[in-house]
């Protein structure tokens, strides 16, 4: 690893932690491997607190999936305290720092495009994530 490299923080969406246990992505890896840095994940408390409910009532799948990302997050992550709603917090979060989001959210990519943050997002048909940012 090079001694010049940023260290870069990464806020992770609802959608980019789920995509982890139902599609089998390996997310942080392939988030290190675009970003070409050491990474820092980040999680919005909203985010942590919407798993806690998909984790107690949803369809089975998803429902295993939310109590395995939050599992990960607790253990693994570093959860940024904010009061907003889920997108709001990735946006507030990654914005105020200059961090990079990583969602599968068109919605909340479109979002976060248009205020200038930099985001990694689930290329479909490669089923690879991608950046919208060299």
């Amino acid at each position: 690893m090079d001694m010049e490299s940023k260290i870069q923080c990464v806020v992770l969406d609802s959608s980019a932690l789920l995509a982890m246990f139902t599609l089998g992505l390996r997310v942080l890896d392939q988030v290190m491997s675009i970003v070409e840095s050491p990474i820092v994940p980040i999680v919005p408390y909203p985010i942590v607190n919407e798993l806690m409910k998909l984790s107690a009532s949803g369809r089975p799948g998803i429902m295993k999936a939310a109590r395995s990302a939050l599992d990960y997050v607790i253990n693994n992550l570093s959860i940024a305290g904010i009061e907003a709603s889920p997108d709001d917090s990735v946006v507030e979060v990654s914005s105020r720092y200059g961090c990079i989001a990583v969602t599968l959210d068109v919605k909340l990519m479109r979002r976060l495009r248009s205020l200038g943050v930099r985001v990694i997002y689930l290329r479909a048909s490669s089923f690879r994530l991608e950046a919208d940012f060299d």
